[in-house]
């Protein structure tokens, strides 16, 4: 992808905002300006994993750059522990970033969760800022403690919040596709956009389909290289032709231009 680089990245700061969650604040000069819905392939220096992760730009600003971690495995867990400092090998931007008029300029309604928070956070404060739109955003949890509040109130106009145990009086009860089929209804013809876990994408996407809604999706794969060289991370294309690499050519899809199922089941 023209105007991505590979350099290093030194941490400024290590901010817990959730359970098992941080968001690392680094220092870096890229080449260009990231988008919402990319991505970067980060490596730590002090880790004995071989291959660096991919994950989503949280906010990129005046030589520094911002990425959240959720603890999944070795590799996070190495980087969740980064201490102001300590340097990283980072590859980026990376990957096609949401750029779909009906989506931005609409009315639209965000679907996340997880750490799917993070592009779509992103593009909801980018939007808002800009004047464009203001999305209505829906974010989901497991409970309290794995909401990262600290993150989402940087959006103004706020984040409906759903847990599925501990709700209070300010968190709704359920899962966000509750959230999106009340938001949907009203507000006929709003454009979607999710990221998020492969059950609960692929609710959403069932949902948006009953409702004619139009559906843009932020696929979370793993992935080798991301530069669509060693095509770990391929899905099929809609008619079914040519396979299509998730770190090249999205992670943004519009969901009508690949066969979702196989994307999210793969």
């Amino acid at each position: 992808m023209p105007g991505r680089g590979l350099g290093m990245a030194r941490v400024l700061a290590n901010t817990g905002v959730a359970r098992d969650t941080v968001v690392l604040t680094m220092a870096i000069d890229l080449p260009t300006q990231a988008r919402p819905g990319q991505f970067a392939m980060v490596h730590p220096m002090r880790t004995d994993c071989l291959l660096a992760r991919p994950f989503s730009i949280l906010d990129h600003r005046d030589g520094e750059l911002d990425i959240l971690i959720k603890v999944a495995g070795k590799g996070s867990a190495s980087m969740a522990v980064a201490r102001p400092g300590d340097e990283m090998r980072l590859f980026g931007p990376l990957g096609q970033s949401f750029d779909a008029p009906r989506l931005l300029d609409g009315p639209s309604i965000f679907v996340a969760g997880g750490v799917g928070v993070v592009p779509l956070h992103w593009l909801a404060r980018d939007l808002h800022s800009r004047g464009r739109s203001t999305p209505h955003c829906i974010f989901g949890g497991r409970t309290p403690a794995d909401l990262p509040t600290a993150v989402l109130t940087q959006y103004e106009p706020g984040w409906e919040l759903w847990v599925e145990d501990g709700a209070t009086e300010s968190l709704e009860t359920g899962r966000v596709t509750h959230g999106l089929q009340r938001a949907l209804e009203a507000t006929p013809g709003a454009a979607v956009a999710t990221c998020g876990p492969t059950p609960m994408m692929k609710a959403v996407a069932a949902i948006c389909e009953e409702a004619d809604a139009p559906l843009w999706v932020c696929l979370e794969e793993q992935m080798g290289c991301g530069a669509g060289v060693c095509r770990a991370c391929v899905i099929p294309s809609a008619s079914g032709d040519r396979m299509c690499t998730v770190c090249k050519e999205g992670p943004v899809f519009a969901v009508s231009d690949i066969q979702f199922g196989a994307a999210v089941a793969s």
